[in-house]
């Protein structure tokens, strides 16, 4: 089986999709030595896999990062590619597909459908009805279709309900097996080195309208504890309201906020907190809460979309739009103890059943059935 997969939709700063395309590699990687892979990247990323694959693996970097440029590959070069090889699969990880589909079969990953359900909260082109319609006709147009959870599944028929249910998979992401618990004085350690508070509520996520940070800011606000408010994440569009906010005199030696956090690094933020707060108003899947989880750390997250679907009884879940729940469970888990203890022991046992291996392997299961 010959199988191609565009992954020229990698950033230079790793995302959440990013995550997705690195690990779904790396774990075909380990689990197939058999059939042959070409990996299609930006020319900037040709050393993303260094000695990392297997000789079935032929890694073709020979697109710019421009977005225009990457459209252009993708509609254009990648089905040339395609009839020149002869590809029995194409999987598009990223929401879209080449037109032309040829001869292949053809694999759409649709990570969330909030483009339809929620457009308001994205900016530029994503947000606008365009890039709808492409995604839209790619949805319609592959033959099989892989999600990340059961909200997203549902999402999307809901949506496109010409599209066959049978033809949309959930391949659930994984946790990997870095975000794991470590010493106290190795926490400590790194604490120091990043220039973390001594005792800290986390957040880790994009600054933006959709991961609902300014309820976060508003509920921890109204409380009086000793923990202080990390924000980590890089700024997105239409942030300039909670950046304001946090330089109040209420907030402004309360609030930390760290910026992008590299990946080497991300374990320790993880593990350095008293507890991970997740307000999202809408996930396809939600990583971080279970990065948070599978670190030790105690989680509260938003009860909306696919958290509600993984976190339900590991979690303390609260309505999105309700700062004084929000609120009232951070008080709570702040002074309870014996709370954090039980929650950080129900998020350990949570997060270890999801595995990159799994997604992996379903993943392979689609490449199967469609060639």
């Amino acid at each position: 089986m010959k199988v191609a997969i565009d992954l020229t939709a990698l950033m230079p700063k790793t995302t959440g999709i990013d995550t997705y395309l690195l690990e779904l590699v790396r774990n075909l990687a380990k689990l197939d030595r058999h059939n042959l892979y070409t990996l299609f990247l930006n020319a900037a990323d040709r050393h993303r896999f260094d000695r990392e694959l297997g000789e079935n693996f032929d890694v073709r970097a020979v697109c710019p990062r421009a977005r225009p440029a990457r459209l252009l590959f993708q509609q254009l070069v990648l089905p040339a590619a395609s009839v020149s090889v002869g590809y029995d699969v194409i999987h598009s990880p990223s929401f879209l597909m080449p037109w032309w589909r040829g001869h292949a079969r053809h694999l759409l990953t649709v990570q969330d459908m909030t483009f339809f359900s929620l457009p308001n909260l994205h900016n530029g082109l994503r947000g606008s009805r365009v890039f709808r319609k492409m995604v839209g006709k790619s949805i319609e147009r592959a033959h099989m279709l892989n999600v990340p959870s059961e909200t997203t599944r549902r999402d999307l028929l809901h949506w496109f309900p010409g599209v066959k249910a049978e033809a949309v998979r959930i391949t659930p992401l994984g946790v990997s097996e870095r975000f794991c618990p470590a010493g106290a004085a190795d926490v400590e350690g790194n604490r120091k080195r990043l220039g973390l508070p001594e005792n800290y509520i986390l957040y880790l996520g994009t600054i933006e309208p959709r991961k609902n940070v300014d309820a976060l800011v508003e509920s921890y606000a109204q409380l009086a504890l000793p923990q202080k408010l990390v924000l980590a994440g890089a700024p997105g569009w239409n942030c300039e309201r909670i950046l304001q906010r946090v330089k109040a005199p209420d907030l402004r030696d309360r609030v930390h906020m760290t910026g992008y956090v590299s990946d080497e690094d991300l374990p320790w933020l993880y593990r350095g907190a008293s507890m991970f707060v997740y307000p999202s108003l809408y996930e396809g899947f939600g990583l971080p809460p279970l990065e948070a989880m599978a670190s030790g750390v105690p989680v509260i997250s938003s009860s909306a979309s696919s958290m509600e679907e993984n976190l339900l009884g590991a979690a303390e879940l609260v309505p999105p739009g309700d700062i004084g729940a929000l609120s009232r469970a951070m008080e709570r888990l702040a002074r309870d103890s014996t709370w954090r203890e039980a929650l950080a022991t129900l998020g350990l046992a949570r997060a270890a059943s999801f595995r990159w291996e799994e997604t992996a392997r379903r993943v392979l299961e689609c490449y199967k059935d469609l060639a």
